[in-house]
């Protein structure tokens, strides 16, 4: 019987002879892109001999190289062109034309996934001891590559030393981009993980100060023994429906944040965010005059329709409890909610006689308030989700007669 006797990877041992540093993988694509692209940007008699594992990132490349009059040849263990299968996770590309020739080995096998141990030779005799190999263990000819290719064949310790400083010096440089490019990510995301915070927590107090205020409200019927079954249905009715948009808020806060978007009737999202604020009013004699007739759908996410809606009646009868309103003891206070289409747009316009608004131009800045408890995030969310939901929403009218918001909205046809 034949004794098969096995090579060893005497390509890694080449890697282990040059004591290299590690090279991070973004440097080494961008050694193989400046050894391919100029001699595929402007092919000339040339073999180029690779063996590329991991191509992300150079599948385009390699396509190029294989479609190009660039002779060349795979030696990964799926090539056929390999008498062995040893070199597991060795790498190569042996670039060779009569003006120079250009050998990087690498291997995989490192601590950190995102580096590589490395040899690189340019121009020397000792470019054939990696060829040498590469001939053993393959029945292509490389020696004919190598009598064919002939540039200058001096042992250039000073070239090769070059090299490798300008392999080092780019690693450097790759490592700096990659980690300010990730340190500017980080902080954006970090910003906008933290915004994203503050306003979902705004959406939920607002929904929990319903169910506190609610909880009052039954206490209070309670004590006297004058229960109302009717007030007490509703009021547990917007209780849940409170406690379900404050859960909605909390999933919302461990996901993405996108809205879903389907379509609603405009009727019953206004007549369910009307009922909603109910106790926002009705402790203050507010009147609520309610014009919701048009019977057609906008394409919306329910929670965050319905919660623009609230922070803009909640916003309203505070206004007036607010230093100054002249209708804070009267008894003909409202707000208005009315409902129409014009030219293929919902418009909903909800208004209020509470005294206009003294700094209009500040209202959908962030931090800005009237209020000595407020966060100054109610109008932005509310211009946020709109706008996320491909509406406007806009102060239309302000003076001491009273204030108008409008929302303009798509109609699903």
């Amino acid at each position: 019987m034949k004794k098969i006797v096995r090579q060893q990877n005497y390509l890694k041992e080449l890697i282990e002879s040059q004591e290299n540093q590690y090279l991070s993988k973004v440097a080494l694509r961008c050694i193989i892109r400046a050894d391919l692209e100029p001699l595929l940007d402007n092919p000339e008699e040339a073999v180029v001999l690779h063996r590329i594992i991991n191509r992300s990132g150079l599948l385009g490349l390699i396509k190029r190289l294989d479609f190009s009059p660039v002779e060349a040849y795979d030696f990964s263990d799926e090539s056929g062109n390999l008498k062995e299968k040893v070199w597991r996770d060795t790498e190569f590309l042996c670039v060779m034309t009569h003006r120079f020739v250009n050998i990087i080995i690498w291997d995989n096998k490192t601590e950190n996934k995102n580096y590589v141990r490395y040899y690189t030779v340019f121009n020397s005799k000792m470019q054939n001891e990696a060829l040498d190999i590469i001939g053993r263990n393959t029945d292509i000819k490389i020696k004919d590559f190598q009598e064919n290719f002939k540039p200058d064949r001096r042992d250039n310790v000073l070239m090769n030393t070059s090299i490798r400083k300008l392999i080092e010096h780019l690693d450097e440089a790759s490592k700096d981009a990659v980690l300010g490019f990730a340190q500017i990510q980080s902080e954006k995301e970090e910003a906008e993980v933290n915004q994203n915070t503050r306003e979902i927590a705004h959406e939920i107090r607002n929904q929990l100060s319903i169910c506190d205020l609610y909880t009052e409200i039954i206490k209070k019927y309670c004590a006297k023994n004058k229960i109302k079954e009717d007030t007490i249905s509703n009021a547990l009715g917007c209780i849940s429906r409170a406690v379900s948009m404050a859960g909605n808020s909390l999933i919302e806060l461990k996901s993405t944040g996108k809205s879903t978007i389907k379509p609603y009737k405009l009727k019953e999202l206004i007549s369910s965010a009307v009922d909603l604020t109910k106790v926002y009013r009705e402790c203050k004699n507010i009147e609520c005059k309610l014009e919701n007739n048009t019977d057609v759908k906008i394409p919306v996410d329910e929670n965050k329709f319905t919660a623009a809606i609230i922070n803009l009646v909640k916003n309203a009868s505070e206004a007036f409890d607010m230093e100054g309103s002249e209708k804070a003891l009267e008894t003909d206070k409202y707000i208005k909610i009315s409902t129409e289409v014009e030219g293929g747009f919902a418009i909903i316009k909800i208004s209020n006689n509470a005294g206009k608004i003294s700094e209009p131009e500040n209202i959908f800045h962030e931090g800005y308030t009237t209020k000595q408890t407020g966060s100054g995030l109610g109008l932005i969310i509310c211009k946020k989700s709109i706008e996320e939901m491909f509406g406007k929403i806009e102060l239309t009218h302000n003076d001491n007669e009273y204030v108008e918001f409008t929302i303009k909205i798509g109609v699903v046809k």
